[in-house]
């Protein structure tokens, strides 16, 4: 846990300063709880045919020591590196330490449930970035399906995973049929998706996420 120190952020949105963001991209490939999983995001992309659209694991999370797994749809552009196609310029590194609203809320209600960061890992449905440079794109059926074996070896990297947190409705939905294909032996505790928009057309949705994480974190034994 103490190689985790060095990326702990004390506020949301950190990886805006671009010499945190260097750093943590500097370990992508070193720190020993994710360069499996980022050995797999690399040879992920060359299967594709994809370039960045792929982000990386976090160095600040859990990676394959991880008990908890936050689980969204897809890519969003800020999580996208800047030699990605369409030129996205983002972090390149599914983070909560993003600078976007959706990350910025995932990093609040972790901080407000007592979850670690530690403990947990954020991964999507579908792992690459879908939408144009302007516009994110949610994934549709056929992303779907045609992701899930690639979760299913993420899953299988996972050997502590005991909790999973699908956040919004086509993260459940890929989820739930991942679960039929697959049974894996895991708690399944689904919620909002975290973005801006939930919370303004769904007041209740902030404190229902709340209530899951803090859930999440009480079976992991943090609270």
């Amino acid at each position: 846990m103490a190689s985790h120190n060095r990326f702990r952020s004390t506020a949301p949105r950190a990886l805006r300063d671009p010499d945190a963001l260097r750093v943590r991209l500097e370990a992508v490939r070193t720190e020993p709880a994710v360069a499996p999983l980022n050995d797999w995001v690399e040879a992920l992309r060359g299967r594709l045919g994809e370039d960045e659209s792929v982000p990386w694991f976090d160095p600040a999370s859990g990676g394959i020591e991880a008990r908890s797994l936050l689980l969204l749809e897809a890519p969003g552009q800020k999580s996208v590196g800047a030699e990605a196609a369409l030129r996205r310029t983002g972090s390149g590194i599914i983070s909560a330490d993003n600078d976007d609203p959706t990350a910025q809320n995932c990093w609040t209600l972790r901080q407000e449930a007592g979850l670690p960061y530690e403990l947990a890992v954020h991964w999507n449905i579908v792992p690459w970035y879908l939408g144009t440079a302007d516009r994110i794109a949610a994934p549709g059926r056929t992303e779907i399906q045609r992701a899930a074996p690639f979760l299913h070896e993420v899953i299988s990297m996972l050997p502590a995973l005991e909790v999973v947190v699908p956040m919004g409705r086509k993260a459940q939905a890929g989820w739930a049929a991942y679960q039929e294909r697959y049974a894996p032996k895991v708690h399944t505790l689904p919620t909002w998706h975290p973005s801006p928009r939930v919370f303004a057309s769904r007041p209740a949705a902030r404190q229902e996420i709340l209530d899951v994480l803090r859930e999440t974190a009480g079976l992991l034994g943090c609270a």
